[in-house]
């Protein structure tokens, strides 16, 4: 069976020895990935021009065997699929397609059409699907922030969520963007339903999928192809002992 793994740069991800994934299925990396594991990876995906230059440059340099594949390297689908309407919300969510937020105080106001953001964790999924995997591990999506178990005002935290973060291609910010975890989760969502026939498994710490409310009500919509599971859950699939998982979702 064609298994793949997506590996995003949440910082989750560091409970688990991602090195161990080698030789297992085919790899799909995001940005940085190749900083501290230059051997790991078979595709690094990187949509932001000036991180794929950085992976173009460290490719000479330290000569890692990763295809990169950039913004004009990936799929043109826009995330839309023919039998919905444009701006359909599934039930159980307040918003899906459309974005909207801001600053009342400031008089600040704007709106995203998330079928036509791009980043590299969401493009790498939907390149593996594209590829053919019958099986797609995601690993180290957060989704949310590095402390979700916070709230403020009913908000959970957004303190920056990476692994790489502050470092070179990295803004230096202390919280991410309000509608990063729409665009990730909506888009996630449409890759399910188009990849019917594919398998996908989210894996993550037990309490960030626990804390986390979007992602019942988005994998649901999804269609019935989605699960999430624990780290050591995705150590039983690895392993062979799938039919040992209890999944969570």
């Amino acid at each position: 069976m064609d298994t793949a793994f997506v590996i995003g740069n949440g910082e989750s991800r560091k409970i688990y020895p991602i090195d161990t994934l080698k030789g297992k299925g085919t790899i799909y990396g995001c940005n940085a990935i190749y900083r501290d594991h230059p051997d790991l990876c078979d595709k690094i995906i990187a949509v932001n021009p000036e991180m794929y230059e950085e992976l173009a440059e460290a490719k000479q340099s330290i000569e890692f065997n990763a295809e990169i594949f950039g913004i004009e390297n990936i799929s043109k689908w826009d995330y839309l699929l023919a039998e919905q309407e444009n701006n359909d919300i599934p039930d159980g969510l307040k918003l899906y397609r459309m974005w909207a937020g801001g600053d009342i105080k400031k008089g600040k106001w704007s709106s995203r059409d998330l079928s036509q953001a791009r980043g590299s964790g969401c493009s790498a999924v939907l390149l593996a699907a594209e590829s053919g995997a019958s099986e797609i591990a995601i690993l180290g999506f957060d989704i949310l922030g590095a402390r979700q178990w916070e709230s403020k005002d009913g908000e959970q935290s957004r303190i920056q969520n990476n692994i790489y973060k502050n470092t070179r291609n990295y803004p230096s910010r202390l919280s991410m963007k309000a509608y990063l975890k729409y665009e990730w989760l909506f888009q996630l969502t449409q890759i399910c339903r188009k990849f019917k026939s594919t398998n996908f498994y989210f894996f993550n710490r037990v309490e960030n999928i626990h804390l986390n409310p979007f992602l019942r009500p988005y994998f649901t919509y999804a269609g019935g192809n989605i699960r999430a599971g624990s780290y050591a859950d995705l150590k039983r699939l690895v392993d062979g002992q799938k039919t040992d998982i209890k999944w969570i979702i």
